[in-house]
């Protein structure tokens, strides 16, 4: 008689960085999400609640190389990186304001504007100040007429 297989889930994802302050500002203040637990310093850390599990950042203690370029994900071309990256949900009320924080942190990002991606989401892939690839998407609850950002 075989046993059903045990509930495992991935609780905390660990990220270390050159410089815990820049990722504040990106992940905080230019993405708009929410803090958990923040402590300045070499031994500080950096907190996101992210349901289900927790983001965490925390400061190097030798200087890390830069992702040089951007990692291939599933939904859009442009990335060429075989790398980790990640996708960060935007609720659709907040998403223009939203990509225009992200626009004037200066983040690198593949495409100039947000891009209409598998007749389904906008997308906007970015480059945190580690280099990693951030997928900055928002999903629709109706389709827009226009599939071009802002048209």
């Amino acid at each position: 008689m075989s046993r059903p297989a045990p509930r495992v889930n991935i609780r905390f994802i660990y990220q270390s960085c050159n410089d815990i302050a820049a990722m504040r500002r990106f992940y905080t203040d230019a993405l708009g999400m929410q803090e958990a637990h923040y402590k300045e310093g070499p031994e500080g850390w950096l907190v996101y609640q992210c349901e289900g599990f927790q983001f965490m950042l925390f400061p190097s203690s030798y200087p890390m190389l830069l992702q040089d370029g951007f990692a291939q994900q599933p939904g859009w071309e442009g990335g060429i990186l075989e790398s980790i990256s990640w996708s960060v949900a935007i609720p659709e009320a907040d998403y223009a304001e939203t990509i225009a924080r992200v626009r004037e942190s200066g983040a690198e990002a593949v495409f100039e504007t947000p891009q209409w991606q598998q007749d389904s989401y906008w997308s906007y892939p970015v480059r945190d100040p580690m280099g990693n690839t951030v997928e900055v998407y928002c999903n629709v609850a109706v389709r827009p007429t226009s599939t071009t950002w802002g048209g």
